[in-house]
């Protein structure tokens, strides 16, 4: 998945074709999700095989620009969710609506914001997982995320806080972080190590994240 680092919320799924289309991989934005099936694991898409084989190709794990999802956005008819202050341009929901593809055709792209999204592989994983940095000292490190299947915002970041919290996992609220530094790779909060063990107090049964509802990190 791509997400905006800035309003914290999934843009993109990558999608592998691998068994019918050796080697390539496409993204698709939750604005073509028919419906979501968390049972069977399943996603409906508004879009056909054919139109899945000829998009726009992607570069795996490097930084999404706004160029490439113009370029996406108007081979799907996509609503171009960087106009409007909602979460998906003009709502807070993802939208295909005919008004917010109307206003994309009256808009530039803005190198600004070239580098906005990034892979969310770039920045969990049990060992190569970014930094969590609290105003005093490292809270731990990123291995997942809380995310709404509705908005498709991200509500948490799942920290293992390693040798002072051996073993245990937090969800850190989004609204916690102050920025994120690329080139470190650390993410920059404003809590304290403090704060973080008195929230863990609510969440120290969090041993396994699969399957976990997200009323569970409220």
């Amino acid at each position: 998945m791509y997400f905006d680092s800035e309003k914290w919320v999934i843009r993109y799924f990558v999608i592998d074709t691998l068994k019918w289309l050796p080697g390539q991989k496409v993204l698709v934005s939750p604005s073509s999700f028919d419906s979501v099936d968390l049972v069977d694991n399943k996603i409906s898409v508004l879009a056909t095989k054919e139109q899945i084989e000829n998009s726009p190709s992607i570069e795996e794990h490097q930084p999404l620009s706004r160029q490439k999802e113009t370029e996406l956005h108007s081979y799907y008819g996509w609503a171009p969710y960087w106009i409007g202050s909602g979460l998906w341009g003009m709502s807070n929901v993802p939208s295909i609506a005919e008004q917010q593809r109307e206003l994309q055709n009256d808009r530039e792209p803005d190198d600004e914001t070239d580098a906005a999204l990034r892979s969310i592989n770039e920045i969990k994983g049990q060992i190569t997982g970014y930094n969590v940095m609290g105003t005093d000292k490292k809270i731990g490190h990123v291995v997942d995320f809380v995310i709404d299947d509705h908005s498709w915002a991200i509500h948490s970041l799942i920290v293992d806080t390693g040798s002072w919290l051996p073993g245990r996992k937090v969800a850190l609220a989004t609204e916690s972080i102050e920025s994120i530094d690329w080139v470190s790779k650390e993410i920059i909060t404003n809590l304290t190590s403090n704060d973080v063990e008195k929230n863990s107090s609510t969440n120290d049964s969090i041993s396994e994240l699969d399957g976990i509802p997200i009323d569970r990190f409220k």
